[in-house]
């Protein structure tokens, strides 16, 4: 089945990158949210990014962000939106309870033919599955932050996904200009399980006054080559996202990825980064 007509769900940061991503390759993009000003925020972050990044950089032309945006329909209504398209990207909170619900629901309203891709960072694709009847459609799609600029896509094959979907999966990717990376099924695949341990430890050393945030910054850069130091990174992708992931690997894994005492406290009171305006950093 040709891949011409992509629904995603969740309009939040990932999901507006993933859909002006698709529709910058070409494909016709229904955009779900729950909420209309949410989903009208996000199309007006689209449409100033490809002004931004784009078209005054003159790697596109004005018509042509016109018809990229043109591209994107915005809807409050899942299961109008995911009829004839061919392939369904979820983007939503990080909750496997949410992430399973959803599933089974789009399992049961979808075509079978149509591939039902998770965009998580950590959950486990072949959990995310069980309780939809056809879990051998179902894939790990992992697109990192922003969507539209980063050259990589984790694919994860859970326990049931199909060689079939897994091609083809591969080869929408690429067609996204991504370079792939196939991965077999485990909590926090090989990014978010490497990158977590990483931050978390960056955390440990500044609750124990190691160092400062911007000193392990700066170490961390200079060292090894980082475009970022990993308190940087972490207020970007946001402390709660990391607290949850922490809890979610140290719960599959085991305590050796046990959440900083420090991170815990800064979760609790707010401090989760930029979207915040207040982490490690002040925004």
């Amino acid at each position: 089945m040709e891949i011409k007509n992509v629904c995603v769900i969740g309009s939040g940061i990932m999901g507006s990158g993933i859909a002006q991503l698709c529709a910058l390759h070409g494909y016709n993009v229904n955009l779900v949210d729950i909420n209309n000003d949410i989903l009208k925020s996000s199309k007006s972050t689209i449409e100033n990014n490809l002004e931004r990044f784009l078209v005054s950089k003159n790697k596109i032309s004005k018509d042509e962000a016109e018809k990229v945006l043109n591209r994107i329909n915005l809807s409050l209504n899942r299961d109008e939106a995911v009829y004839d398209t061919q392939i369904v990207i979820e983007a939503v909170f990080e909750d496997m309870n949410l992430k399973q619900r959803l599933f089974s629901e789009l399992d049961a309203i979808c075509d079978r033919d149509v591939i039902l891709a998770s965009n998580t960072s950590s959950l486990s694709i072949t959990d995310i599955a069980l309780k939809s009847k056809i879990q051998e459609r179902i894939v790990g799609i992992h697109f990192f932050n922003p969507a539209p600029v980063m050259k990589l896509i984790e694919l994860i094959k859970g326990k049931k996904t199909s060689d079939k979907i897994l091609e083809r999966s591969k080869s929408f990717s690429e067609s996204l200009k991504k370079t792939v990376v196939t991965i077999n099924d485990s909590p926090g695949f090989v990014t978010s399980r490497l990158i977590y341990v990483l931050c978390n430890e960056a955390i440990n050393l500044l609750g124990e006054g190691i160092a400062s945030a911007d000193d392990i910054d700066k170490a961390c850069k200079l060292a090894f080559n980082f475009p970022m130091g990993p308190l940087e990174l972490s207020d970007l992708v946001g402390n709660d996202i990391y607290y949850h992931i922490g809890e979610y690997l140290e719960q599959t894994l085991g305590e050796k990825y046990q959440t900083s005492p420090l991170l815990k406290e800064m979760v609790k009171g707010g401090l989760l980064g930029r979207k915040s305006r207040k982490g490690f950093y002040n925004y």
